[in-house]
């Protein structure tokens, strides 16, 4: 195959922030009264809103929580978000800089977050020039695991997606690049892929840099 386009999800491939989003949903829940299970929180990375709400409220047993719990963990989260340099991912600056002997295969982020927070962060990192498009949860009415966001990846950048390769951290992300028609490569950070998840999978490494040597010789 023939990759004309590689797509990176963003908090936890990119950024080091997965551990925070965990640690945030985590304590807001506490801080409503409840306990939300390990694998809940696991479950809500990259998740579309509407899924998250399902996913959590079933967890928890009560209907109507929530956007109260939400509101809470961005209360937590923005000091993080505002006030901490961005902590990039091991082989980030590598893999990017191997990629500028691909002036041909273009790249875009697609991040389940609001394309101004995270422009913002990628500018901060010194990120943002490495990226042709940024497609968030504003240019689409449904998120990860939906494959709308890598589909509006690929009109965006005019490739289709099977010309494309899709790096994602989480199972909602990948489910999201599978299901669009785009070839997932899985960097595990919170957790790893399970039998079903590693089938969908070009393939599974250890960090970016590591996934290079495999994806090269498809590069257009």
């Amino acid at each position: 195959m023939e990759i004309k386009a590689l797509l990176f999800d963003l908090d936890g491939l990119i950024f080091d922030s997965e551990k925070e989003y965990y640690r945030c949903w985590k304590q807001a829940g506490e801080d409503c009264g409840f306990t939300i299970p390990h694998e809940t929180l696991l479950a809500l990375r990259s998740c579309d809103s509407l899924v998250a709400r399902q996913r959590l409220e079933e967890a928890l047993g009560q209907t109507g929580v929530y956007d109260g719990i939400r509101a809470r963990r961005k209360e937590i989260m923005r000091p993080y978000l505002t006030e901490h340099e961005p902590e990039l991912k091991d082989g980030v600056i590598s893999f990017l800089q191997k990629m500028r002997s691909y002036p041909n295969v273009r790249k875009a982020v697609v991040t389940q977050s609001r394309r101004e927070d995270k422009e913002s962060l990628l500018e901060k990192a010194g990120l943002l020039q490495y990226f042709d498009e940024v497609v968030s949860a504003d240019d689409v009415k449904r998120g990860k695991p939906f494959p709308d966001m890598y589909e509006c990846a690929c009109r965006k950048l005019g490739i289709v997606p099977e010309e494309c390769i899709a790096f994602e951290d989480s199972p909602n992300g990948i489910q999201s690049a599978y299901a669009a028609g785009v070839h997932p490569v899985m960097i595990p950070d919170l957790s790893g892929p399970d039998e079903e998840l590693e089938q969908m999978c070009f393939g599974v490494y250890p960090s970016l840099e590591d996934s290079f040597s495999a994806i090269a010789p498809h590069l257009a």
